[in-house]
């Protein structure tokens, strides 16, 4: 099967997938027990149409190990703090929580390569793509985390749908340094400072005092990245803002720790794939598939996206 748009692998970051088709369709969408099963729906449908538009060689879905990770609380311990459950797992809704261990396990019956990386998150997988037995060419990795913008590569191109699937974005490294405001040529790597700058309160990641978008960018832009800033920030005989020079020095330990959650640099460790080979498209499981179309009552959805992938097999 040949397309305009084929592409060698198609890397999902899975959590981030479901989240946002658990927001975006309604939660009536229901197994016959009358629970949700909104983000399974979603799910389905969602990876369907990443199918149809690249149709890739092989499929990767990237999962979180553990979602906070601790060689990063050890960093920050505030990392993620907001999100943490009383229970110590990661604060979700109890609609979702629910449905994520099936959309596993309907990953797994469809033969999908499901990896990870111990200790770490989805995006680390995402960043160490493509690893050794995974499709070589080119990639796309599927998300709505604009941290992962960093990876972007000419042969490793980030689809960004964080604003919606209508709205989705594919961002080579010219268009991350359009988005930012990067001079053209920059490496979108230094993504990875401005976000430090910028801050993910969400993350918990406050960023630095007095620096938005667009002085975030003009200081990686001018002097590269962040020990290089904090450097200049330094040097009495370099014009800066005695305010921003003030803020930047005093946070320069907590940049620095910042800078090393946020960089997505290559892991030491080739990540571990559960279930078909590094990225190929295993066989299906016919049994499971049944059995979780009567469990979840979504046919039709799971339907669908059994035979987008047996049309790339």
């Amino acid at each position: 099967m040949s397309t305009p748009n084929r592409t060698s692998l198609l890397a999902l970051d899975t959590a981030g997938i479901y989240f946002r088709a658990f927001h975006a369709i309604p939660d009536k969408i229901t197994d016959s027990d009358g629970r949700p099963m909104n983000a399974v729906r979603g799910f389905c449908d969602m990876a369907a149409e990443f199918l149809r538009e690249y149709s890739p060689e092989g499929l990767i879905a990237a999962r979180d190990e553990n979602w906070r990770p601790n060689w990063r609380v050890s960093l920050v311990p505030e990392y993620k703090a907001a999100r943490v459950a009383e229970g110590g797992g990661e604060d979700a809704p109890e609609a979702l929580h629910h449905q994520v261990p099936i959309i596993w396990e309907l990953l797994k019956a469809l033969g999908v390569c499901t990896a990870h990386i111990p200790d770490g998150e989805a995006d680390d997988v995402l960043a160490a793509l493509p690893f050794p037995g995974a499709s070589t060419g080119d990639t796309v990795v599927v998300t709505g985390d604009r941290d992962l913008l960093q990876i972007a590569r000419e042969d490793r191109k980030v689809l960004y749908i964080g604003a919606g699937m209508r709205k989705r974005v594919l961002y080579g490294p010219a268009e991350v340094a359009e988005r930012v405001g990067f001079p053209e040529g920059t490496d979108p790597r230094r993504y990875a400072d401005y976000a430090v700058l910028v801050g993910d309160p969400s993350d918990g990641l406050p960023g630095i005092s007095g620096i938005g978008a667009k002085s975030a960018a003009t200081l990686v832009a001018t002097y590269g990245d962040v020990e290089d800033i904090i450097a200049a920030a330094g040097d009495d005989s370099i014009k800066m803002p005695p305010r921003q020079r003030e803020n930047l020095l005093g946070s320069a330990d907590y940049v620095r720790a910042a800078k090393r959650i946020v960089a997505l640099d290559e892991p030491p460790q080739t990540p571990e794939c559960d279930g078909a080979r590094s990225g190929a498209l295993g066989a299906a499981d016919s049994a499971a598939l049944e059995e979780l179309i009567a469990r979840t009552g979504q046919e039709r959805a799971i339907r669908n996206l059994e035979n987008r992938l047996a049309e790339l097999r």
